[in-house]
């Protein structure tokens, strides 16, 4: 398998992105390991460069971030990891998906993997017109440069590329490896991101009365919203959080690790 570069965005993660690194160049087989920085202000650089890693700097919002970091690869099978996720040794089976590519997998779009929850079957889950997780996928650095409407989000833009890819007869598939998400690590509670999560909603589908019902009757039915394990309350709890960041969502969209511990 040839080599491929690897998209990592990052702010104030210095906690967990030695974790993420080592992890990439343990499994992923890296040519060029890509920083897009949004002006850390802890050691993020500095761990960055003692791994070798291409450094860009971007203010702007995670799906600008992303495309920025296409734009600078030079592979056009390209993997996006998030600063807090610990690649597996199931990551090198994912590669191999990829680069069996479309001979095998004629409509994929996006190779993913697990980082949260359960896997919940052994064969690969499609996804149509719907996203997984865009921390611990394998892509094509063409089709991320031709979906502009990604630069509109900071917490859906993962929702944004799903859609662009089903336009294109692509679907999203998420195969059986599971990933080390060390949100935990970063100081970001869960119910922080849950808020992140809400405000995303907000800002892609606007204020729609069908969501508030969603939201708090799926708490009220108990439906779980994140967690499929969570008790009734906890299920509250979680729904609540994504509850206020759909309705306070110019204070949750953008979450700066220093600033939410």
């Amino acid at each position: 398998m040839k080599p491929i570069d690897y998209i990592v965005p990052t702010w104030n993660s210095g906690t967990t992105l030695g974790i993420t690194l080592e992890s990439i160049k343990k499994y992923g087989n890296p040519n060029n390991i890509i920083i897009v920085d949004r002006n850390s202000e802890d050691n993020t650089l500095e761990i960055a460069r003692r791994y070798g890693c291409k450094i860009l700097t971007s203010e702007s919002n995670l799906g600008t971030a992303r495309i920025e970091g296409a734009k600078a690869a030079e592979t056009e099978l390209i993997g996006f990891v998030d600063s807090d996720v610990e690649l597996t040794d199931g990551w090198r089976e994912l590669l191999r998906h990829a680069w069996s590519g479309r001979e095998r997998y004629k409509d994929v779009g996006v190779f993913g993997a697990y980082c949260e929850g359960p896997i919940i079957k052994d064969s690969p889950l499609v996804l149509y017109g719907r996203n997984g997780v865009f921390g611990c996928i394998i892509t094509y650095r063409s089709l991320i440069l031709d979906c502009p409407e990604m630069t509109k989000y900071s917490s859906d833009e993962d929702f944004a590329y799903g859609q662009c890819i089903f336009k294109k007869g692509l679907k999203w598939y998420i195969f059986p490896f599971l990933m080390q998400h060390h949100h935990d690590l970063t100081g970001i509670s869960e119910y922080i991101r849950m808020r992140w999560y809400g405000a995303g909603l907000r800002i892609r589908d606007g204020f729609k009365l069908v969501n508030v019902r969603r939201i708090i009757g799926g708490a009220v039915v108990g439906i779980p919203m994140h967690n499929p394990n969570a008790s009734y309350m906890e299920n509250w709890r979680i729904r609540l959080n994504y509850f206020l960041g759909y309705i306070m969502y110019k204070k949750y969209y953008e979450l700066n690790r220093s600033k939410n511990k």
